[in-house]
């Protein structure tokens, strides 16, 4: 039995304790008098947190793990940023990479995982392209960012065989539809993106050149890392510990409702704006692939390792002036409040 299986049989054992303990009655904590308390969860209008937040709402998994959730559907991750800092959110889905950089500018926000998938990199049907050495001297769209995760871990790759992909090509940074149409159109020669957005393009045909998770093995890291996470301010979840928890439980029931029962897919079809089966089916299958591991202190460890990797690449102008992962960046029920 490999560690990933393992894992996952630990997180199940430790899930159905969640769902007796927040499922089967409303927990300890909560009074049956008083309204059950809200979190609020922004989300970008066609990301692929809506697909977990419409089951969990449809199944009543937040009610049941004694809270009731308000989704705040919003046109970019910019605004979703914007809504949790100035406190309009209570929670939205970041990667850990962010959270630290944020930490090291004095905000301190906290991370619990949400999905292991990072991204891929595609290349139109036909293209000649066949590895990272072919990408010298061709024009790249990349989503998020200079400092995105992806474009830090690709060049990290690229670095690994002896050459630095931003000097070598060209980079066009974009929203991910529109790098998907510019694709379509060939308007550039590859784009790297998120993983949905790669299910699209290999729906239609598309090719997948690499997955971020290859690049990760290749540079020691561990596959199942969780790169995306659930992000709230970390006096927040000091304040209310018992909503974190409620949440952690309900996003994790919601996952394995869609694991486990294969219909739940159908309702949420329209929502994903699947027009194929190809489509439809790829999406499905990426979803399922990203759900998240238990953040053990190995995958910390990995954490850390990758952050250290990506800041001596990305610079303290994209990283923050620390080299060092802070550890309160990943949420623990064990914390202590700050005094």
């Amino acid at each position: 039995m490999n560690t990933a299986n393992t894992l996952n049989k630990v997180f199940s054992a430790g899930l159905l304790i969640s769902m007796l303990v927040f499922g089967a009655v409303r927990p300890a904590w909560s009074d049956e008098s008083q309204p059950l308390p809200e979190i609020r969860v922004a989300t970008l209008k066609f990301g692929t947190l809506n697909w977990e937040l419409d089951t969990m709402a449809h199944q009543h998994f937040d009610e049941k793990s004694g809270f009731r959730l308000k989704t705040i559907a919003l046109a970019s991750m910019t605004a979703t940023r914007t809504a949790l800092m100035s406190r309009s959110a209570d929670v939205i889905v970041a990667d850990w990479i962010w959270v630290s950089q944020q930490r090291n500018r004095g905000i301190p926000l906290q991370f619990i995982p949400y999905s292991s998938s990072i991204g891929k990199l595609m290349v139109p049907k036909g293209s000649a392209i066949e590895s990272l050495a072919d990408l010298k001297g061709k024009r790249i769209g990349i989503a998020g960012g200079p400092a995105d995760k992806g474009w830090l871990l690709l060049r990290a790759g690229a670095l690994q065989q002896g050459f630095d992909l931003k000097q070598s090509s060209q980079q066009q940074f974009a929203a991910p539809p529109l790098l998907n149409a510019a694709l379509e159109r060939g308007q550039i020669d590859a784009v790297l993106t998120f993983w949905h957005y790669a299910a699209r393009l290999e729906g239609k045909g598309h090719r997948s050149l690499l997955d971020l998770k290859q690049i990760s093995a290749q540079l020691g890291l561990d596959n199942d890392l969780p790169m995306l996470g659930l992000v709230f301010h970390q006096q927040w979840a000091q304040q209310y510990p018992d909503r974190v928890k409620a949440l952690q439980a309900a996003s994790m029931q919601s996952k394995y409702h869609l694991r486990d029962q294969p219909d739940a897919w159908q309702r949420l079809r329209p929502l994903m704006g699947a027009k194929t089966t190809a489509v439809f089916e790829r999406l499905k299958a990426g979803y399922l692939a990203g759900i998240p591991t238990p953040l053990s202190a190995k995958l910390q460890q990995q954490a850390q390792q990758m952050f250290t990797l990506l800041a001596g690449i990305g610079g303290s102008e994209l990283m923050g002036k620390h080299q060092q992962l802070d550890p309160d960046t990943f949420w623990s029920e064990q914390q202590t409040p700050t005094q």
